[in-house]
């Protein structure tokens, strides 16, 4: 009987009895990954941030306080969210400075690791860890659709949790065999309706009088998300009307009348509608657009010599 009961006590150390069946396992909560809103025709890189909480319990007496817990992502880079058949490309990184990628045991990269230990007096533990997105720049002809804002998203179910207990020596992540399943989460991103304008001066020849009408150009130039509806208005300048624009001598005394046009047969007067007016119109292509402007200045009397400008302001509506 003495016997016995030492055999009890020391399968009882060693965790070999039934009630030590409460199992040494590992779960993975992610949070969603959001990248808010990006602008493709930004050119520039949209970075986000994500967590997983990994929680760990053990039995109350065990010879194995501590686990190693790999994060594995598989699937191919650059990963791309989709809306319909469009597509923005992002990766998914272990570090703020986006340097590792996150990777799985099973392809050959790197997965996120972690070591838990056992608390003293509880027999959970749990730790948060971050992982990190990128969506790549240069991406101008991402669209949108219906001439909205517009939700890209990918659902990352290609994860996996491995994970293994031990008493002195971590074993390595390739060496996992305990699985803790998936742990599914989506990445999304709004693709956002958004344009950017720029123009050029138009400057007309110098001449002596204004007997013959003169001719010049200039461009607007827009570049709006690609099927992003826009239109561009031009002010009526230092006259305050689009029908009837000036340009005023430096230093006051005269004025020379012009018009800008959106035709180079100067039928179509640019302006913001009022007054016979038109507006130039167009789609976003997420790629620069010229629009070109034509400047008339007709034959009319002419004033004192000088130099004559007009600022005008160009406002382009999506």
């Amino acid at each position: 009987m003495k016997r016995l009961f030492l055999l009890l006590a020391l399968c009882a150390l060693l965790g070999c009895l039934p009630r030590a069946a409460s199992a040494q396992t590992c779960t993975a909560s992610p949070s969603a990954l959001s990248f808010g809103n990006v602008s493709p025709i930004a050119l520039s890189v949209v970075n986000a941030t994500g967590s997983i909480t990994v929680q760990c319990t053990w039995p109350a007496v065990t010879l194995t306080p501590s686990v190693q817990v790999c994060l594995n992502m598989g699937g191919t880079t650059p990963r791309s969210m989709t809306s319909g058949a469009n597509q923005l490309q992002y990766n998914l990184y272990q570090d703020g400075g986006y340097s590792i990628p996150w990777g799985s045991s099973a392809l050959g990269t790197t997965p996120i690791s972690l070591i838990l230990n056992k608390p003293l007096t509880d027999v959970t533990a749990s730790a948060t860890v971050n992982f990190y997105g990128q969506v790549s720049s240069n991406q101008p002809t991402v669209p949108t659709t219906g001439n909205v804002s517009t939700v890209y998203s990918q659902l990352l179910s290609q994860t996996s949790l491995n994970y293994g207990f031990y008493l002195l020596i971590g074993p390595t992540c390739a060496s996992l065999t305990t699985s803790g399943g998936s742990f599914a989460f989506t990445s999304s991103a709004t693709v956002i309706n958004n344009c950017l304008i720029s123009a050029t001066n138009i400057a007309f020849t110098s001449t002596g009088v204004l007997s013959s009408a003169l001719s010049a150009t200039g461009a607007v130039t827009a570049r709006c998300t690609n099927n992003d509806a826009y239109q561009i208005t031009l002010n009526g300048g230092s006259s305050g009307n689009v029908a009837a624009r000036q340009m005023q001598r430096s230093g006051g005394g005269g004025a020379v009348n012009y018009q800008l046009y959106t035709d180079a047969g100067h039928t179509h007067a640019w302006g913001d509608g009022t007054g016979s007016t038109t507006v130039a119109t167009g789609t976003g292509t997420g790629n620069p657009v010229a629009i070109q402007v034509y400047g008339l200045v007709p034959a009319q009397s002419t004033p004192m010599p000088g130099s004559y400008s007009d600022t005008i302001t160009a406002t382009i509506s999506f």
